[in-house]
């Protein structure tokens, strides 16, 4: 297959969003990333000024549907054709939370490189607000539940052709969360347990590498953080794209 590179970043929802992402969108068009998956693009206003504003880098667009919210705020832009998509919702009614109305979930794309195919999942899942990721943390029950949807998700992609998985998946690379999701997806983590973080570090907390790269066994994959620096926006002032890192992985 010939190299593909893959983005994920989550853009932060608030903070000044239509600065940065202008920003962003920037910063994609000079890029040599062939597929960016992108989080928490919700807010349908700034969904519709990034669209305009990469329509030109990324002619090719999936996404799920766009009201009241933009489903699970995920939007995967390529450089490659797109052959079809499809979001599932996998979040679950209780407890109530933010992410029930956001329907967070997966966005599923099938593209045509040079006459062969990969599936790039997109997903976002519920954020533990607590940062308690231990086996005794109540709300580490749900993420576990919406770890195992996401890995049944994705094992049911059995066309035979490489998958790759990214995103934030708001669990650490070292947690036991997901190393049970790798162990159910069948995938591999591509970063092959470097727990280096992909939340940028604020005081009080470290952060954690909440933001994954997974793929099929035997694809050659390779991934990277990126985008951790600040950036001069059009407002003048030095700002960092998001709370995030990105991160990013070269297949093929």
């Amino acid at each position: 297959m010939h190299k593909v590179r893959i983005l994920s970043f989550n853009t932060l929802y608030n903070a000044a969003p239509r600065v940065r992402l202008r920003a962003l969108a920037d910063t994609l068009a000079e890029s040599d990333y062939d597929v960016v998956c992108l989080q928490e693009l919700w807010v349908p206003q700034n969904f519709q000024l990034f669209r305009a504003l990469t329509r030109d880098s990324y002619p090719y667009a999936a996404h799920g549907v766009r009201l009241p919210v933009v489903a699970g705020g995920l939007l995967t832009l390529s450089r490659i054709p797109i052959v079809g998509h499809r979001y599932e919702t996998l979040v679950e009614a209780r407890p109530w939370r933010r992410e029930l109305l956001i329907r967070k979930g997966v966005l599923v794309t099938r593209l045509a490189v040079d006459g062969e195919f990969v599936t790039v999942a997109n997903t976002h899942l519920s954020a533990n607000r607590h940062a308690d990721w231990s086996k005794a943390a109540p709300f580490t029950r749900v993420q576990e539940r919406e770890l195992a949807r996401l890995a049944a998700r994705l094992r049911r992609i059995d066309s035979g052709e490489p998958v790759v998985a990214v995103g934030d998946f708001n669990v650490p690379r070292d947690s036991w969360l997901f190393e049970g999701f790798v162990a159910a997806s069948g995938l591999r983590d591509a970063f092959e347990g470097d727990a280096a973080t992909t939340f940028r570090p604020v005081p009080g907390w470290d952060g954690a590498a909440l933001d994954q790269v997974v793929a099929s066994p035997g694809l050659p994959v390779a991934a990277e953080v990126v985008l951790k620096d600040k950036v001069r926006t059009a407002d003048g002032r030095d700002r960092y794209l998001s709370d995030h890192y990105g991160v990013a992985a070269s297949i093929g």
